[in-house]
């Protein structure tokens, strides 16, 4: 089994007051609001071209689990780390020339994209190919499950502003699902998740949410759509911080309320309507389901405005603090370890109460002690980045 996390940053929420029933505004789908996605011409795609990113492994990666895939930040290399071990990861191959990716199908199948070009990587024989072009070049992307779609960004918020794809490997077809005018000059707060492209896990429904949308409300910030054809299949207003169920296509998200961090949770399931799962929680920022499907682990606020680690039982409705070590961002890299970046009190300014400090903390989902985790064998080479948990791509369990 695999988890896959899409790149987070930080935002800024619209209000809304929390009730007993589903405070989350179900948009219906316009031509006005969403452009109808028009299927460009067959990409020329070329299938196994040699391409100049390189793979470099220690060894033939011959495991079947217990891996995890991560982004340098500031570089195009990506890293292969065996986490079996969650106390003491070990780098097993790297990727140079490569942007973003994911596991495929396989502990030992990578696809990735660089530029314009999708390409895999095999870590047993170590070769790498090119194996499509798309039509833009992206500033983001990230990939279904089954390594079959791409969802992308071009161009940016600030200046020309962003169109948004989905690239269908099958059929060598993009679609553009919508463009939004740019918006200036911004910033954010330092909570998050910003920005989200990600793929349900059964790979039929893509989650698009993206805090800085222009005044006008369109687009609005959450939207999903299918990826049989790239159609709206539910927009809303004031939803953020969306998490996928561990199977389906059902997703959490929050509605923040009128005082402080506290809103409602909600859910959307395959009927299309929302649904509360809880009438108030002190905030939802940094969700991951967890693998079992049983509960959500994510990030709430103190007072003070310091981060800590909580966990929603989605059976009982209950919600228990796992660490009152500060810590963000969690991300599960074993069916029962959570690693997440650990941070320090400060006068950050805009940037809150806490800032991280370089290390990454190791958690029990049974809410064992906290233990530091070694991260000295992760980075390719002298002056490599350190890993953070923003970092991480993917992981095969």
């Amino acid at each position: 089994m695999r988890v896959a996390i899409a790149a987070a940053a930080v935002l800024a929420l619209a209000g809304c007051q929390a009730s007993g029933t589903s405070s989350a505004q179900l948009a219906t789908p316009s031509p006005s609001q969403t452009p109808t996605p028009v299927a460009a011409s067959p990409t020329p795609s070329p299938t196994a071209t040699p391409f100049p990113s390189q793979l470099n492994c220690n060894k033939p990666v011959t495991a079947t689990h217990g891996l995890a895939l991560f982004e340098y930040a500031n570089t195009s290399v990506l890293g292969v780390l065996d986490v079996s071990i969650p106390l003491r990861p070990v780098l097993l191959c790297w990727l140079s020339g490569a942007q973003g990716g994911r596991f495929n199908q396989s502990a030992t199948q990578i696809v990735f994209w660089m530029g314009d070009k999708l390409g895999t990587a095999d870590l047993t024989s170590q070769k790498v190919v090119q194996t499509d072009t798309l039509p833009a070049t992206p500033f983001e992307g990230f990939f279904s499950s089954d390594g079959m779609q791409f969802a992308y960004r071009v161009g940016d918020d600030t200046n020309v502003g962003i169109t948004t794809h989905l690239y269908r490997r099958g059929d060598h077809r993009d679609l553009t699902l919508y463009s939004q005018a740019p918006i200036g000059g911004h910033g954010g707060p330092p909570y998050g998740p910003l920005d989200q492209l990600t793929f349900s896990p059964d790979n039929k429904e893509l989650l698009d949410f993206y805090e800085f949308r222009p005044p006008s409300g369109t687009p609005p910030n959450f939207m999903v759509f299918k990826t049989a054809d790239g159609s709206v299949v539910y927009q809303l207003a004031t939803a953020a911080f969306g998490a996928w169920a561990a199977t389906g296509s059902t997703v959490y998200f929050f509605i923040q309320g009128e005082q402080g961090f506290v809103g409602e949770l909600d859910s959307i399931g395959p009927s299309g309507q929302a649904q509360t799962v809880l009438a108030s929680i002190n905030g939802f920022f940094w969700p991951h389901v967890t693998p079992d499907g049983a509960g959500i682990v994510y990030n709430a606020y103190d007072p003070t405005g310091l981060p800590q680690l909580w966990r929603l039982d989605l059976a009982t409705k209950t919600v228990a603090q796992l660490s009152t070590t500060l810590t963000t961002k969690p991300v599960f890299v074993t069916r029962d370890t959570i690693w997440s970046d650990d941070e320090k009190p400060c006068d950050c300014g805009i940037g809150g109460a806490s800032a991280p400090d370089g290390s990454i903390m190791a958690h029990s989902v049974s809410g064992a002690t906290d233990k530091l985790v070694d991260t000295s064998n992760t980075a390719p080479g002298v002056g490599a980045p350190q890993p953070s948990t923003s970092g991480i791509l993917d992981v095969w369990f």
